[in-house]
């Protein structure tokens, strides 16, 4: 392994832990605030909408100025941002700074993936070392949480995002770059990786609207915070294994394929779950299914776009669509149903049709070339 790779995926694993720490405990914290179970999805829609479209512009500045100054700008904007949480003291307050946050989180992706694959990483790999900082900052935020307070993991978010700019200052060095043209919206990119960037969509759109309110969810089932936190680990951990060990073995359609249907079942088995332990083989099932999805997705970027980092960025914009939407819709539907179980039948059945549209799509593609 190249030193340029050990540095971007060093620099994959601070971001993600940076960027996850705060994620699970977000909604629980806005309850604290005093903020409607409609107003919690409205937090998660428009910290996405940011996300979306930051992913959107700066994979596309990425193609066309270089990688190493938006990853630069990304990890310093983004460890002020998200700092910004620790003093909300109002629902306002933290609907501001998490759009603030969610739009400084998006300069980065794009331009990182692009990296990590010139530097000759494999996205498998990439990927992988994203969800063990993933997972180990989960334990880290249920540990925090339950001894000093949900809003201190705001600091470590704002320390860790410091961490990986660092790195890059010291280890990304100044490169020549030949600029590409790249549209500002680029209709041939978005033609060429339809039959990704859809599914993903709808796949979260279902996904992040269980995401929206499961914190709360966990507490029903009887997880204390610290189990609220210790949970996403199995999820997290189970992605570093298939991940780093075995996506870049499998062929591309395959693990799309396994990977919506996957969820489709996972997103089911959650909502007839009648403890919290029973969520455990489910969050398994999850990494396993999101690490199909995931890494298979920005294989497919990567490999077959020479505007990779535009590719990469639409990969996030697609997930970042579906969490705009899915936040709000599961918003309309847990305050219709006074359920969170129905967000979750409606995750299963969303994601069955983004499997469909995968199917067709990849026939036709196929059939064309």
């Amino acid at each position: 392994m190249s030193r340029k790779t050990k540095l971007a995926l060093s620099m994959q694993f601070f971001a993600s832990f940076s960027f996850f720490v705060v994620q699970i405990f977000i909604p629980q914290y806005a309850e604290m605030l005093h903020a409607s179970k409609f107003q919690i999805g409205i937090i998660a829609t428009f910290f996405s909408l940011a996300l979306f479209t930051s992913s959107w512009l700066f994979g596309r500045f990425a193609d066309k100025i270089g990688r190493r100054k938006i990853i630069l700008i990304g990890f310093f904007f983004s460890s002020l941002t998200f700092l910004l949480g620790f003093f909300a003291s109002t629902f306002t307050a933290l609907f501001t700074f998490r759009i603030l946050a969610g739009f400084a989180a998006g300069i980065y992706p794009g331009a990182l993936a692009a990296y990590v694959y010139e530097s000759g990483g494999k996205m498998g790999k990439y990927a992988g070392v994203g969800a063990i900082g993933m997972a180990l900052s989960q334990y880290v935020a249920g540990v925090i949480a339950t001894a000093l307070g949900v809003r201190f993991l705001f600091v470590v978010s704002a320390i860790t995002f410091l961490t990986a700019f660092f790195i890059a200052l010291l280890g990304i060095k100044k490169e020549a770059y030949v600029p590409m043209h790249i549209s500002l919206f680029p209709k041939e990119v978005v033609r060429r990786n339809h039959k990704i960037y859809v599914p993903l969509f709808l796949r979260h759109l279902g996904a992040t609207g269980i995401w929206a309110y499961w914190v709360l969810y966990l507490g029903q089932l009887g997880a204390n915070n610290y189990w609220k936190g210790m949970l996403n680990v199995f999820n997290f951990g189970t992605q570093f294994l298939v991940m780093y060990f075995v996506i870049d073995r499998i062929n591309t359609k395959k693990s799309i394929g396994w990977g919506l249907l996957l969820s489709a079942g996972v997103f089911f088995y959650f909502a007839v779950c009648p403890s919290y332990l029973w969520i455990i083989p489910g969050m398994i099932a999850t990494g396993f299914a999101w690490s199909f999805l995931y890494a298979g997705s920005l294989r497919e970027a990567t490999e077959h776009n020479k505007e990779r980092a535009t590719a990469s960025g639409l990969v996030q914009s697609s997930i970042s669509l579906g969490n705009i939407f899915g936040p709000l819709v599961s918003s309309i539907i847990v305050s219709l149903t006074g359920t969170y179980k129905a967000s979750m039948y409606f995750a299963f059945l969303i994601t069955l049709v983004a499997f469909g549209y995968y199917y067709i799509a990849s026939r036709r593609s196929a059939a064309g070339s």
